[in-house]
């Protein structure tokens, strides 16, 4: 009966040849994950440091993955490939936040890819995440936490780890929170009037989208995606379920889904703002045969013709308008016409402003995280204060009578 083969991913005895006045070479077989038995060498100035240098080299020989198997010899970057696999089939992220994990997932591996998952241990993976945090803020921080933390978890699941050891890396801190800042009664007043009456914000198609932010709270995404067939002109409100996002290679696409679970609710409208959407849904638009890019609730996309999607506040060319242009023509304007009043502004503002407005007559933090589209009260008090149907009594609050 011949001798029993090598295991798998194991070495045999370890044998020493000197070959020189300070040159000794160590040398063993080694079955690889293929099953094949290779002869592994290393040098070194003397039998230990030779040694030292055979088994560094026999601790690195793991191949990629086989048949889906993760170990502890597996190279960062090559479980990635499967844990991206994952998400994908699971379906479970806008197409939005898949491009950002995306973009994450390419930052780690870059950093980390070439290290084992026995050598990802929490003082690697803490010191990583802070060099990020120096170089890109504590929002990329965050990302790449929360994204090294999924692939690690796929490892201990393979067995590859014992233990996350993103769980026990350093809270990502925030740095000092901003006190949150609203448009007192005085200054939405004169924003209002100096953004209406000024002619490169009547070019930029500004008035009415300030209006309209103003009077809603909205973001500026889920504002840039109201269409025609999600305002009910007769009762009143309108349905808050969409959203504008850009994706790499595509630009501007309008998403038919909210941002979040909570995101998605019915807001009534104050009169004035019931009458600025009847006006815009009757504008005529000479470029309404144009495509844009729809997502749907599935995440599939597709091209419908610009005309028969509707959209109240399209680009200037009847397109879908990219929040981020959006804002910044706003911010450029008010820039130009009162920079000293009005240079902290952002189309966020509004938010804030509504809450603040809210909150001041009285409504419950309930009530105006539903308006908001918050799903956590605690999140409308700690950051916009200065159930999916909202209150009436919020349009009452912001409406005003039509100039």
């Amino acid at each position: 009966m011949g001798r029993p083969p090598l295991p798998v991913g194991t070495p045999g005895k370890a044998r020493f040849q000197r070959v020189g006045p300070r040159r000794v070479r160590a040398r063993a077989k080694y079955r690889d994950q293929d099953g094949e038995v290779r002869e592994i060498s290393r040098y070194g100035a003397t039998q230990a440091e030779a040694e030292r240098r055979l088994k560094e080299a026999i601790r690195d020989r793991a191949g990629p993955p086989t048949n889906g198997e993760i170990t502890a010899d597996t190279r960062l970057r090559q479980a990635a490939p499967q844990w991206w696999a994952e998400i994908e089939e699971s379906g479970t992220l806008t197409a939005q936040t898949r491009e950002i994990y995306e973009r994450t997932m390419t930052r780690i591996v870059k950093s980390l890819g070439g290290l084992q998952m026995r050598e990802l241990t929490v003082p690697k993976c803490d010191r990583f995440i802070k060099a990020v945090r120096e170089s890109h803020g504590p929002g990329a921080a965050r990302t790449t936490k929360n994204v090294l933390s999924l692939m690690l978890a796929m490892a201990v699941r393979h067995g590859a780890l014992d233990t996350n050891p993103v769980r026990d890396v350093a809270k990502v801190s925030k740095g000092r929170k901003a006190k949150p800042r609203a448009l007192t009664v005085e200054e939405q007043d004169s924003l209002l009037a100096k953004v209406g009456a000024d002619e490169e914000a009547r070019e930029r198609d500004l008035p009415d989208l300030v209006e309209f932010l103003d009077g809603t709270g909205m973001r500026i995404g889920e504002a840039l995606a109201i269409r025609a067939d999600v305002v009910d002109l007769e009762a009143g409100v309108v349905e808050v379920c969409g959203t504008v996002v850009r994706l790499k290679g595509r630009g501007a696409c309008l998403q038919l889904h909210a941002k979040t679970e909570a995101g998605w609710r019915v807001i009534a409208l104050p009169p004035h703002l019931v009458e600025l959407c009847r006006r815009r849904i009757a504008m005529a638009r000479p470029d309404d045969d144009r495509s844009i890019t729809v997502i749907d609730e599935d995440g599939q996309e597709s091209q419908r013709p610009a005309r028969e999607v509707g959209l109240v506040f399209p680009g200037l060319f009847g397109g879908v308008r990219d929040p981020s242009n959006a804002n910044r023509d706003m911010t450029r304007v008010l820039a130009r016409l009162d920079e000293a009043a009005f240079d902290w502004v952002t189309t966020h503002t509004f938010r804030k402003t509504v809450a603040t407005r809210l909150d001041d007559a009285g409504l419950s933090a309930r009530a105006i995280a539903d308006h908001l589209g918050h799903a956590k009260p605690s999140m409308t008090q700690d950051v916009y204060m200065g159930r999916n149907v909202a209150s009436a009594e919020a349009a009452e609050i912001l409406g005003k009578a039509p100039p």
